[in-house]
This record gives structure tokens, C-alpha cells and sequence, in this order.
């Protein structure tokens, strides 16, 4: 199976490869200049277009491309297809994160019990397979249900035991009040919500309104973490911003911490910025 690529990026675009698939788009972070040539670039399978109302569409250079495809992503497969708002399925700066979740369970104490994790804004589970691979007992949750069922796909894809995902289709702060009131409990938890978002009933998700509240909630379910892992894309959350919400509402004594700018290593060198992330974990 082929692995994903970033070739090359500049101008606000990116040019990777995605399995056998080669694209281009949308890379906010690209303000330097591409070093490959233009016809280079030119090279393409599909290249998507922004619209002005935040969606957009792809123009697929190459006739008969297939609908959806797999690629090799760090140490997952993972089924990735053109998504009208520029997505391929992935967001592959979490790839070595992914390596991460695996190799760490492998070092916990011989004869721990199973984690108990919760993925938020799990998208298509991509972490919520990694940690499923490593023995945890994963709970995903992600408002919409395609992404849900691709999520269950890719679960498929990578042989994950089906006892040890458990997926939901809700909305994550009704999904967090309902835990409350079950009584139920975690120790490992996996968060990386959208600047904005609806839930499947209209219900709005603004991150600079929500995360507090929610953060807030989650402290009566997530005790005695183990694991805390808090990712964003919003401008302004930075790390240690990401550690300082976690502050309010966790007890980090003892923990260790990686406090990070996450990135996607470039063939041409470089490498390429996209978003961040908090992470405190027990050895």
C-alpha cells in the first residue's frame, strides 16, 4: 500500500502525495515560496478550490479517479476520499502521535488494566484505533454519523478487536453530561475540537465559548489521568495555552509533559506547521 507524502508546499498550498493519488491544496500555514517548479505542481490528480462560504470543490484533473481509496499514514491504513471542504480523511501531523499511543501502552506496567480513553471530536478515528491497537478500551465520539461509519471502516481496515472501540454518534457536550450523570469513568482522554462545529441536532460548538465548560465537565469523568491529550488548529490556542485550559481543571502534578508545535515533514526539507498540542502523560 502506498504511504502518504507532503511533496512540497508555498503560497498557501500543499502538494502531497495520498496514496496513489497526487493533489494539491489549502495550507494556510505556507506562506514561503514552493521549490519545486510549476510544472512540477502541475502534476496533479485533483486540486481543490476554496469557495467563498468556506467549502469548495475538487477539480479532478485526471478522469475516473476512484471514489475512496487506502493509504499507509504512520502506522495505521486508513481509508482517505475527496471531501468537498478540501479533507482526504487524515489529518497526518497526528501520525507520529498515533506511533506515540502505541509504544507508550507497550511500556505501562506489566498486567495494568486496560486504559480507559475517551476520543473526542474523533473524526475518523485515526487515535482512537491507535490507542485501540495498543490494548486500550477506546470510547469515539464525533457528531456526524458518515464520519462516524468511516471511522468503523478504517477500525475494520486495521483488524482493530471490536471490543475494545466503542463509537457514538452525538453531540460531545451532551455526550460528556450524559457520562455525568451515569456515573461513568475514564483515565485517558484524547481532545482536538474544531474552532466551530454543529452538532447532528443544530447544537453550536464555538471553541473560545465551549472548551472551558466542557473541560470543566470532563474533570468529573476523566480522574486519575494517565493520559491527557489536547490538540487545536484555532489561531491563538497555542501550547501553552492548551496547558493552561488543562491547568484549570486537572491535576497535572507528577506527569510529564510535551508541550509542541505539530508539523508534517516536507520532502523538500522542510517542515510544515499545522496546529498544536498539549500532552501529559504518567511513565
Amino acid at each position: 500500500m502506498d504511504r502518504y507524502r507532503l511533496i512540497d508546499s508555498g503560497g498557501g498550498r500543499k502538494l502531497e502525495a495520498i496514496g496513489g493519488v497526487t493533489v494539491e491544496r489549502q495550507a494556510a500555514t505556507a506562506f514561503w515560496s514552493p521549490r519545486l517548479s510549476p510544472a512540477e505542481w502541475r502534476q496533479v490528480d485533483a486540486r481543490h478550490v476554496r469557495s467563498s462560504s468556506g467549502g469548495g470543490h475538487w477539480e479532478q484533473v485526471t478522469k475516473n479517479l476512484p471514489a475512496d481509496w487506502n493509504v499507509a499514514v504512520g502506522p495505521l491504513q486508513l481509508k482517505s476520499k475527496l471531501t468537498s471542504f478540501g479533507h482526504c480523511g487524515f489529518f497526518a501531523e497526528q501520525s507520529t502521535e498515533w506511533q506515540f499511543f502505541l509504544d507508550w501502552q507497550k511500556r505501562r506496567a506489566p498486567g495494568a488494566p486496560p486504559l480507559q480513553a475517551l476520543n473526542l471530536f474523533g473524526y475518523t478515528g485515526a487515535s482512537s484505533l491507535a490507542l485501540g491497537l495498543g490494548g486500550a478500551h477506546c470510547t469515539h465520539v464525533d457528531a456526524a454519523k458518515g464520519i462516524v461509519d468511516w471511522a468503523k471502516e478504517n477500525a475494520t481496515l486495521n483488524e482493530v478487536p471490536n471490543d475494545r472501540l466503542r463509537f457514538i454518534t452525538e453531540d460531545c457536550q451532551k455526550f460528556i453530561d450524559r457520562e455525568i450523570r451515569r456515573g461513568k469513568r475514564y483515565n485517558a482522554l484524547l481532545l482536538d475540537p474544531p474552532s466551530y462545529g454543529r452538532g447532528p441536532n443544530g447544537e453550536i460548538f464555538k471553541i473560545e465559548e465551549a472548551i472551558g465548560p466542557m473541560l470543566k465537565a470532563l474533570a468529573q469523568i476523566v480522574v486519575d489521568p494517565e493520559l491527557i491529550h489536547f490538540s487545536c488548529h484555532t489561531p491563538g490556542f497555542g501550547p501553552k495555552v492548551l496547558k493552561n485550559l488543562l491547568l484549570d481543571h486537572f491535576n497535572l502534578v507528577g506527569m510529564r509533559e510535551e508541550l509542541f508545535e505539530m508539523s508534517v515533514y516536507e520532502e523538500t526539507g522542510r517542515d510544515l506547521s499545522s496546529g498544536f498540542c498539549a500532552k501529559f502523560w504518567r511513565e
